[in-house]
């Protein structure tokens, strides 16, 4: 009798381990860019409306959609905390954004990408940004206005490829 009430306790300290994140809600002050996003990978390549959002270096969102409003990816960042669900690969994941599960790496390494194309203060340019870590990504970023239009990104090892066109 004395096993129940331990497993019990273990039970509810296991399931509180389990818990979700609540992550932010992004406010007026946030950096928005709405656009549509082309992603191609060796296995597959899906087109579909993204919407990022940053607010500084340490929290950033990104909504990739399909159709009428249907998700395909909505990823989350905050600090070190991270949360990816991928309605395409049935799959959602939580942990450490920094050390994210294989496939998605590349989606987490947006972020930098994104702190690297807010830091351009020209009005109009093309410039090439690339990865802290050699080699691990490089992007092309057209700015028109002081916004950012175009973004190109490139991760040469898992040959994967983020095609970003915003409107506003």
């Amino acid at each position: 009798m004395r096993k129940l009430p331990t497993l019990l306790l273990a039970a509810c300290v296991l399931l509180a381990g389990c818990s979700t994140y609540q992550f932010i809600t992004p406010t007026a002050q946030w950096q928005t860019l709405i656009g549509q996003l082309q992603y191609v990978s060796p296995k597959r390549s899906m087109i579909g409306e993204t919407v990022v959002t940053r607010n500084g270096d340490a929290d950033f969102q990104l909504d990739f959609m399909t159709g009428p409003g249907l998700p395909i990816l909505k990823l989350r960042k905050e600090g070190n905390k991270g949360r990816a669900e991928a309605a395409f690969a049935r799959m959602s994941w939580q942990g450490d954004a920094n050390h994210p599960v294989g496939p998605l790496k590349s989606w987490f390494a947006l972020h930098e990408v994104f702190s690297g194309v807010a830091a351009i203060h020209a009005r109009d340019t093309k410039t090439t940004l690339q990865s802290q870590k050699p080699g691990e990504w490089t992007a092309d970023v057209e700015i028109a206005g002081g916004k950012p239009v175009s973004v190109r990104i490139t991760f040469p090892r898992s040959k994967e490829q983020f095609n970003f066109h915003f409107s506003r």
